[in-house]
């Protein structure tokens, strides 16, 4: 049986007890995969143990002291730490496989220590500038790898000749849901009443957005627009649940956006409750307090895990057009999406539009809990990603 070796970002440990899009794909998919041996390389954390064995899943996981990390993040060409710690564990290893997430310049590390001896891929979860400034090789830079992989079409599309400049092959491998963490609310209605309760919400409507409390995901667009929802019910509650910042401990960091937001908070017409930061272990329940689901995005997002996991909860979704989006969020599918991205009319009427009429509410919700089963399920991810394993080691072969 093959072994691949599969490389998260130094951010978080995998499986992701602090989060993230990327060690969660990583967790999911190579707990299922079916003719490899998954070896999963990660940050360590002080909550799990530097190697251990889950199922068939290998884990080895890479300490680094605070020192270490800042360092690593702001010169990582005169401190791979992080860089040279993964090769000792490939070397120790020797997979027939190198799969990287969203770490160009580990890529091009590994692949030039490793020369034609192992392919390696590299999967991009977001767009080239979405990464830190010192995670992204210049413009024009040439990364050898045998295959690239992205998290939807848009990003295929646009990194193919940035980021994807080099690759032997292109693939789209999208992200997934778990349904069993996941349900879809119209068949356990119950469980809004007590994850609502919760909160000190009742029957009153209920607008859920989860994401970073930034201005980027369309907090400030959303806000106003809730104005408009209040006029037609005044007790409804937009219920926004995120943290601030990205990366370990600055979560709850006041950022400028966040202060200002807090001060418009203060002379809202409505009711609106912040969570902060939720651990993963808590987010499903948290789309079941819902009515609807808004992610007014303000740009262009690589594809959007909150918009599959809300339709995997029933939730009727409004989203922009924003780069992967309209890729996971189908009209008269499972949601709405918006002619223009920051008119805070157009998202006000939506809303009140969606929010009047339960029929369609539920006929987006059951819809969408159809289609995230039909297309997104881990399994089914998991199985396109072995495909894709196949079709590497068969190119390199030959």
């Amino acid at each position: 049986m093959p072994t691949v070796a599969i490389i998260g970002p130094e951010l978080f440990p995998i499986p992701p007890i602090r989060g993230g899009a990327a060690e969660l794909f990583i967790e999911q998919v190579a707990a299922r995969l079916t003719g490899w041996q998954p070896v999963v390389i990660s940050r360590a954390d002080p909550e799990l143990p530097m190697r251990e064995r889950r199922g068939r899943v290998q884990y080895f996981r890479i300490p680094l002291s605070k020192w270490e990390f800042w360092l690593y993040k702001r010169y990582p060409q005169w401190f791979p730490f992080y860089d040279r710690r993964v090769w000792k564990i490939i070397s120790s290893i020797q997979p027939d496989l190198i799969h990287v997430h969203n770490r160009p310049l580990l890529a091009m590390y590994l692949q030039k220590k490793l020369g034609d001896q192992i392919p390696c891929i590299l999967h991009l979860h977001n767009l080239y500038n979405s990464l830190g400034k010192r995670e992204r090789p210049p413009v024009g830079t040439t990364i050898p790898v045998a295959a690239f992989v992205a998290c939807s079409q848009f990003v295929l599309d646009r990194e193919r000749t940035r980021l994807g400049l080099g690759a032997d092959s292109y693939w789209v491998v999208y992200n997934g849901v778990n349904l069993e963490t996941f349900s879809c609310r119209w068949q356990e209605p119950n469980r809004a009443v007590d994850v609502r309760k919760k909160f000190g919400i009742g029957e009153e409507p209920v607008v859920l957005f989860v994401g970073k409390i930034r201005q980027s995901k369309g907090v400030g667009v959303l806000l106003p627009a809730m104005e408009l929802v209040w006029r037609f019910f005044p007790k409804a509650v937009l219920l926004l649940a995120g943290g601030t910042e990205y990366g370990q401990a600055r979560t709850t960091r006041a950022t400028p956006f966040y202060r200002q937001l807090q001060v418009q908070l203060q002379q809202a017409s409505g009711r609106v409750v912040l969570t902060g930061c939720n651990p993963p272990s808590q987010i499903a329940a948290i789309y079941q307090a819902g009515d609807i689901f808004v992610g007014p995005s303000q740009i262009e997002e690589g594809l959007g895990l909150v918009f599959l996991e809300a339709a995997a909860s029933g939730l009727p979704i409004i989203a922009t057009q924003q780069g992967g989006i309209p890729e996971v969020v189908r009209p008269d599918v499972n949601g709405v999406l918006l002619e223009r991205h920051d008119d805070v009319q157009e998202l006000g009427d939506t809303m009140v539009q969606l929010l009047v009429d339960k029929s369609r509410q539920e006929y987006l919700g059951r819809q969408g809990c159809q289609w995230v089963r039909d297309h997104f399920t881990w399994e089914k991810i998991a199985k396109a990603q072995a495909e894709v394993y196949l079709a590497v080691l068969a190119q390199t072969s030959n």
